[in-house]
């Protein structure tokens, strides 16, 4: 990366997949040589450092690229309080223009947001990208261009058919694209019988009866359907699987609460995402109130974080968790 770069980078969005594509497939091979960057990458998380910590690994001279990078995920956690704002924001403000600061939230942040704010009044020095989960017609559009990336093509039946089984995660579609283009050898354009053929809704059927067994305290069943997702998924990816469940029936519960009269297509409609899900979703949605399925989802975060510290064992982790909602 030439000094010409910017200093503070920001990558935020709901689209996590999107986010570390972009950090490992963009960003970083700017630093040169693989082998030599890596001596100056340094990858931190606002959960576990401290601003004085982060500050020595950005103010560190590079070793052997022109520029060191500093990955620092969840940057907000070191800013509750104007105070530790006002720290973050100098540190910010003293960065060397050796050293390029690459900030990661897996949310996304309003325009108003203090720290958007303060980095738009440094557009010489910052950069700001936002990564959004394609949703609805959004998704059918992303399979089909990430088909043509790759040289093959997608109908516009199979490209809607295959978002409504993968529910809007960009992950596991772009398994199911490669499976998919390598199954017609590139040949044809993926039809919606090849997509009925090779990528099954098993899983998210699966999903749905732990969701049912969770619902009515049933631990058992809810541990056997976990142990059965696993042998095909592997757990960081069934726990991805696992929020965006409980995150869709929020919505969908929220929804319902304000007119419980409406139908699965007006309600995915409001929420951008597709039909087929959400009709599947609504009948176990009753199963909870707003309440418990907001419990549930700062149980899933704070797993979520463990996890990704290195705090637990993922395949233990979804254990526990399972063990947790179903007492």
């Amino acid at each position: 990366m030439s000094t010409s770069s910017p200093t503070i980078y920001l990558l935020h969005g709901n689209d996590e997949f999107a986010i570390r594509s972009f950090l490992n497939e963009q960003l970083k091979p700017k630093m040169g040589d693989s082998s030599e960057a890596a001596m100056d990458i340094t990858t931190l998380d606002g959960n576990t450092q401290k601003l004085d910590g982060i500050k020595s690994e950005t103010h560190a001279m590079p070793f052997l690229a022109k520029r060191r990078m500093v990955v620092l995920n969840n940057p907000l956690k070191l800013t509750k309080g104007k105070a530790n704002q006002e720290k973050f924001l100098n540190l910010l403000e003293s960065v060397p223009p050796t050293t390029a600061l690459i900030l990661i939230e897996n949310e996304i942040l309003k325009s108003g947001q203090w720290l958007i704010h303060w980095m738009q009044k440094h557009k010489d020095r910052c950069w700001i990208r936002i990564f959004s989960l394609p949703t609805g017609g959004a998704m059918t559009r992303w399979i089909q261009d990430q088909a043509k990336e790759v040289g093959g093509k997608f109908h516009n039946e199979a490209a809607q058919l295959l978002a409504s089984y993968i529910d809007e995660d960009p992950r596991l579609a772009k398994k199911e694209i490669e499976k998919l283009l390598t199954y017609v050898d590139f040949s044809r354009p993926v039809s919606e019988a090849d997509v009925r053929t090779l990528t099954a809704d098993v899983r998210q059927g699966d999903i749905f009866e732990m969701v049912d067994a969770i619902g009515n305290g049933d631990g058992k069943t809810a541990m056997f359907m976990l142990r059965r997702l696993l042998e095909d998924s592997e757990p960081l990816s069934l726990f991805g699987m696992i929020v965006r469940q409980f995150r869709l029936m929020i919505q969908v519960r929220e929804l319902l609460d304000e007119d419980p009269s409406q139908d699965h297509n007006t309600i995915a409609k409001k929420m951008g995402s597709h039909p087929y899900p959400i009709k599947k979703i609504i009948p176990k949605v009753k199963q909870f109130t707003l309440p418990r399925l907001k419990i549930i989802y700062h149980q899933l975060s704070d797993v979520d974080q463990a996890m990704k510290s290195g705090q637990l064992d993922f395949t233990l982790a979804l254990d526990l968790l399972i063990a947790s909602l179903t007492q």
